[in-house]
């Protein structure tokens, strides 16, 4: 955490305030990582260009360690202090402020990530998909945002700082001010349902707009925090290239075979012990699915970014918030989370529009960091604070395949994709495909999905003027613009 010594006198009094409010002061990307920085953008494109993997990937790497300094004032990363996707598709009830123990203001059911789309990915055999069923506990301690509350299926809200993701990881979508600012434009205001109808089907003689254009400012993350007890051992699933690019059955942690440890009090570190996780999580025939016990190698807390929660931090959180904590909390050890317990960063999406074609890449935790082609190109020197390179990173901007241009690589964070989609994919194809009208359910003609009826190549290195995406207004790569616009 930094020292407010560090801060100027008045800007130490703002970030003190409203992190005592429970909103931090929100703060940009930090300076020194090259973000937006001319030189760098200029490198980037060339890199596109030529397909040189090795620049984007550094470029990759300084975006991941930026976005997880600490914010000024803060034992927060600075994305912590960023909107997020609940406050840019709220209706203007949800927008009031609330205790953090009240219900939410009413606003209409919105889709999900995660889990609770997974019935979009038709080819893949989603039929061993566990299901985490809300834990009693929680919907005792949480009855306003708990159940049938926030749409068709026992669900749990989205939070004032977290997102509902449907299993044990701890969902946060953030977006630069720019960002927010753009699908909050009151000239245009892309997070309602009936501007993008306008935009796609105008009255005469206006035309469609088959492409909308987000700012160079505009970055959208996607982090997962894990829970961990303060005291004991918790299970933490890790991926050691469990199924190959060609399986197709569902592939989510809970069928990875391998699990490490994590021992806050750092007093078993080295070594090996037997360690359980998933509780109150079923078979879709609604058997139980077991909990898992393996010996697992411990590991300590410095080898993570965390957050050890405290007493005002708790406070600041609003009760789906809580409840999706505890959830996830239940699920992974049986037990509530509390003050005092720990939320370690497992994964991570950042996507940018720094170039016309973006840029994405993804980090997961990895107890090799070392040992596989997704540790390469870590930039030498760097002194960014944090272990940001005992994580492995995945990039995709949109670069073919060696030797194959019809063909992207495979590029996946395990921890995030998996749970949904097939091993199979690359993240460019699956954003490039985002816009209206959306179908979050299921393929249908004339509604875009991740898998469209028209464009069913995983893989395929799709462009706005592809074929298969002309029938659609293109939200420029953000999926969360048409899954989660709202009605008027």
């Amino acid at each position: 955490m930094l020292d407010f010594k560090s801060v100027p006198a008045c800007l130490a009094l703002l970030l003190s305030a409203a992190a005592f409010a429970g909103e931090p002061a929100y703060q940009p990307f930090p300076k020194g990582y090259g973000y937006l920085e001319p030189a760098e953008i200029r490198a980037l494109q060339v890199a596109v260009t030529k397909g040189d993997n090795a620049v984007v990937r550094e470029h990759g790497w300084r975006l991941w360690a930026g976005s997880m300094q600490p914010a000024a004032g803060l034992d927060w990363p600075v994305w912590y202090t960023w909107p997020n996707t609940t406050n840019a598709f709220a209706g203007k009830a949800a927008l009031a402020t609330t205790t953090a123990d009240s219900a939410p203001a009413a606003s209409p059911p919105r889709q999900h990530m995660g889990r609770l789309g997974a019935s979009t990915l038709v080819p893949v055999n989603l039929a061993n998909t566990p299901l985490y069923n809300i834990p009693p506990q929680v919907s005792q301690a949480y009855p306003h945002v708990t159940g049938l509350t926030c749409g068709k299926k026992p669900t749990i809200c989205d939070g004032k700082h977290f997102a509902y993701n449907g299993d044990i990881m701890i969902a946060t979508e953030s977006l630069s001010m720019e960002a927010r600012d753009f699908i909050r434009d009151p000239k245009q205001p892309l997070y309602l349902q009936s501007t993008l109808n306008a935009l796609h089907k105008p009255p005469p003689p206006a035309k469609p707009v088959h492409e909308l254009n987000a700012p160079a400012s505009y970055v959208v993350t996607k982090h997962m925090y894990w829970p961990v007890k303060a005291k004991g051992l918790t299970a933490l699933p890790v991926w050691h290239d469990d199924f190959g690019a060609g399986y197709t059955d569902y592939a989510g942690y809970e069928k990875w075979t391998t699990l490490a440890a994590i021992d806050p009090s750092g007093k078993k570190v080295g070594q090996s012990a037997q360690v359980s996780y998933l509780y109150g999580v079923s078979k879709p025939d609604s058997t139980p699915w077991p909990t898992i016990t393996r010996q697992a190698k411990v590991h300590g807390l410095q080898e993570f970014y965390y957050h050890q929660v405290s007493q005002a931090d708790w406070d600041s959180f609003d009760a789906a918030d809580k409840a999706i904590i505890n959830a996830a909390s239940y699920w992974l050890s049986n037990q509530p989370f509390g003050v005092g317990d720990y939320l370690v960063t497992v994964a991570m999406h950042i996507n940018t529009k720094e170039i016309p074609s973006w840029g994405l890449q993804s980090v997961w935790w990895s107890d090799l960091p070392d040992s596989t082609p997704y540790a390469a190109n870590r930039p030498a020197g760097m002194k960014a604070k944090g272990p940001w390179n005992h994580y492995l990173l995945t990039e995709a901007y949109g670069i073919p395949e060696k030797g194959n241009p019809q063909q992207l690589p495979v590029a996946t964070n395990p921890y995030i994709e998996l749970v949904t989609h097939p091993v199979g994919t690359n993240c460019y194809t699956c954003h490039a495909r985002a816009g209206w009208p959306s179908s979050f359910q299921a393929m249908q003609p004339g509604f875009t999905s991740y898998q469209n009826l028209g464009c069913t190549d995983l893989r395929a290195p799709l462009n706005p003027k592809s074929k298969c995406l002309a029938p659609y207004t293109l939200t420029d790569f953000q999926w969360i613009i048409s899954d989660r616009a709202i009605g008027d």
